[in-house]
């Protein structure tokens, strides 16, 4: 398959740079300083199970031909202008999975490119893209899940499941793709607003008194959304994750804590904004006062 990545981040570049280092035809659509940096110095992996870099090919929009695969991971608040600039990629055949945050990309994509050619997808790393291009990523962590949303791109599943196999990541082929985005999402929402609120680490907030009562209802706040719009956790799921949110050693911080404490652009809208937006009247008051903060910031943050 030829496949674009659109994208070259610590999502974009990790798993993008897995399927060139396995032989794949992966390409990655990038612009200015990043695609500078792919030129000069390739792209570099720093891993738990050692350091890379890897020769990739870049493109630009204005060279676009239609792809078998557009593989999705910028920003969710980058979606539109993405859009704009890889849809001459996207032609009759062509399947896009995204690995966004959240899940209003989902209908921004069915709109543009039309649901027979969107899949549902997520992926669990947890990494950082550095100021000299390095993709770190910092725990063996390592996952893409997948699946069909449409009759029409059933039969393709399997060729693409076989596709993106290779060393470095695991792949999981879902009947339930949906279920595993709202899984995610979970997580995602309740991280972040731990980390908000807090100021630190699941670890740090949990050390504090009421810090582990406060991770708790932060985790039920969330839970009780999901359930809401019809993916409950699973009780194993949600036991792990309190395990990991009560844990006073736990080093776990979100990627949008560690934007904000950077000065960057956050995702507030899309993991939390959204999330709250389907509550459905379910009390979330610890959710709500992550996602002010975050708008907070965003409103004082240097334009």
């Amino acid at each position: 398959m030829r496949i674009l990545m659109v994208g070259a981040g610590a999502t974009g570049g990790y798993f993008g740079g897995r399927l060139v280092q396995a032989g794949r035809d992966a390409t990655f659509l990038v612009r200015g300083k990043r695609a500078q940096q792919l030129h000069r110095d390739g792209l570099k992996l720093r891993t738990p199970a050692g350091d890379a870099t890897i020769a990739v090919h870049t493109t630009t929009a204005a060279d676009l031909t239609p792809y078998d695969l557009v593989l999705v991971s910028t920003k969710a608040y980058s979606l539109v202008s993405a859009m704009a600039d890889f849809a001459p990629a996207v032609g009759d055949n062509t399947l896009v999975l995204p690995l966004l945050n959240g899940m209003g990309h989902m209908d921004l994509l069915r709109e543009r490119f039309g649901a027979a050619h969107i899949l549902g997808g997520c992926c669990r790393i947890i990494g950082e893209l550095h100021d000299d291009g390095t993709v770190e990523q910092k725990t063996p962590l390592a996952d893409l899940t997948f699946g069909a949303l449409d009759a029409a791109t059933e039969p393709h599943m399997a060729a693409l499941q076989a596709e993106l196999n290779v060393p470095g990541f695991d792949v999981v082929l879902t009947p339930d793709a949906m279920a595993a985005m709202w899984q995610k999402w979970f997580v995602l929402a309740s991280m972040n607003a731990a980390c908000i609120l807090a100021r630190g680490t699941l670890g740090q907030a949990a050390q504090q008194t009421y810090g582990a009562d406060q991770n708790r209802a932060i985790l039920a706040e969330a839970a009780a959304i999901a359930h809401a719009n019809g993916y409950a956790p699973h009780p194993k799921a949600l036991d792990a994750q309190t395990k990991v949110f009560t844990d006073p050693a736990s080093p776990i911080t979100s990627s949008m804590y560690r934007d904000m404490l950077r000065g960057a652009q956050v995702e507030a809208d899309q993991i939390l904004g959204d999330y709250l937006e389907r509550a459905h009247g379910t009390p979330a008051p610890l959710l709500t006062a992550a996602y002010v903060q975050l708008k907070v910031y965003q409103a004082s943050r240097p334009k």
